[in-house]
């Protein structure tokens, strides 16, 4: 399972992680983790550009975001990536968790 790990202050996302493997389908051919990654992936490409204000770890098997100075655009992406994954989880909850933390 994909275990999506989500933090909020308030209404502004502060980390967003996601670990693990959908286990849909085989590897290599699992629409799941496809999709994950593409929402995952292509919003860590929107928030390079602001690099300074977001920090980044990529493992092997695990992605991290966290926001170091917020900033609209940067929730924008954030919320984004959020509601996509919330769409997947809807339809693939077996293979999708979304833990949300409140700080």
């Amino acid at each position: 399972m994909i275990s999506v790990n989500v933090s909020f202050m308030g209404k502004s996302i502060t980390s967003l992680s996601v670990s693990g493997h959908a286990n849909f389908a085989d590897y290599g051919k699992d629409i799941v983790c496809a999709g994950v990654s593409a929402i995952v992936i292509g919003g860590i490409n929107a928030l390079h550009e602001d690099n300074e204000d977001v920090s980044f770890v990529i493992k092997s098997n695990k992605l991290a975001i966290h926001v170091n100075n917020d900033s609209e655009k940067i929730q924008h992406i954030l919320y984004t990536i959020y509601v996509q994954l919330q769409t997947i989880e809807e339809t693939y909850n077996k293979n999708l968790k979304i833990i949300i933390e409140n700080n």
